[in-house]
């Protein structure tokens, strides 16, 4: 099994594949930086996602929401199902982001969505658990957040969405979800990180070998809870350097991550380098075909040698022009650009 944690700022997106080649996303975070941006509907553009959990309902958990369902294939997903549209609209009464309005939509109209039976995994079994909303009480999206548990053979690793401290005591009034937290290897922090989110009693149930926080650069004293982490850790070595025992990772020092796992417990966790793409839209290819224009172009040297070989332009290309922008181009949608017309016409 393979784990993918990315680097989206203060938000959340982990990638779950099963042996079996089905994935499970959870969170559907991006980030956007002040050169580049990395979103998961671009990174598994046209490629199926059998279960998108949304484990917390607020906009760094579900920015990417509507590329999510317009750009990759979603066979399932889960929410707390205590929350529908009236439900939704009421914890989110001051404000929604983009992506918090792509799912209130969604709420209203819950179509699209192909498959109506949770897909198998094979050997990974999935458990979720979440607090009911309730109208008599005082609701946050924090605190309905699901924890879902993921198990291959002796491996296993907790998400927390924003869980708080309340939530997380009313969680384990649960003697079965206490059961279930036995055994962890791989805790992801709640709330990423934040003080709000740590809980004691958890711990009584909890010993993991490593803590995962996602999350940003430091801005508040509530995110200085590496040392209360580490001192609830056993601890493990990393592929990038294995001589050094890491109880905390973070996005935010380490990046994107992905860790290995056997269904003997054994695994293994390495940085992984992910493609951002540029914000500002790359220059339009020249068409200037003169002579001096065919070294930049890729003809090497001898460009009459070039000229005279026959060679069919490659799938996506116009040769000798550079890439070649199609019509429904993602990263041309996600930067605004609607449809991109071909450089040159062509017969039909």
């Amino acid at each position: 099994m393979r784990i993918e944690i990315f680097d989206v700022g203060h938000g959340h997106c982990a990638v779950i594949t099963a042996p079996n080649g089905r994935r499970i996303m959870l969170d559907c975070g991006h980030r956007w930086g002040d050169d580049g941006f990395w979103t998961p509907s671009l990174h598994y553009f046209g490629q199926t996602i059998s279960l998108l959990g949304l484990l917390n309902l607020d906009e760094d958990h579900l920015s990417d929401f509507q590329g999510m369902i317009e750009d990759c294939k979603v066979s399932w997903l889960l929410t707390n199902p205590t929350i529908g549209a009236r439900e939704f609209a009421d914890l989110k009464s001051d404000r929604m982001g983009s992506g918090a309005k792509a799912f209130a939509r969604w709420l209203n109209a819950p179509k699209g969505m192909t498959g109506a039976l949770q897909p198998d995994f094979g050997l990974v079994a999935i458990k979720w658990y979440y607090l009911r909303y309730s109208p008599c009480e005082v609701n946050t999206t924090n605190d309905l957040s699901l924890v879902v548990i993921v198990k291959f053979g002796a491996f296993k690793i907790v998400f927390a969405g924003d869980l708080e401290v309340s939530g997380w005591r009313r969680m384990l009034a649960s003697p079965e979800f206490r059961r279930d937290l036995l055994g962890t290897n791989v805790f992801v922090a709640s709330h990423h990180g934040r003080e709000s989110g740590c809980c004691t009693e958890l711990f009584d149930w909890l010993h993991p070998e490593i803590v995962i926080i996602s999350d940003d650069e430091r801005q508040y004293d509530s995110q200085d809870t590496d040392d209360w982490y580490r001192n609830r850790c056993i601890g493990a070595a990393c592929i990038a350097n294995p001589s050094e025992r890491r109880h905390v990772l973070t996005t935010r020092k380490d990046g994107s991550m992905r860790i290995d796992a056997n269904a003997d417990g054994r695994w293994n966790l390495l940085p992984i380098t992910v493609r951002d793409w540029p914000r500002k839209p790359l220059p339009a290819p020249s068409l200037n075909l003169g002579l001096n224009a065919l070294p930049p172009l890729g003809f090497g040297n001898n460009a009459l040698a070039a000229l005279l070989t026959p060679t069919p332009p490659p799938t996506g290309r116009l040769a000798g022009l550079g890439p070649r922008p199609y019509l429904n181009d993602p990263l041309a949608r996600a930067l605004g650009l609607g449809a991109v017309p071909d450089p040159v016409p062509q017969k039909r």
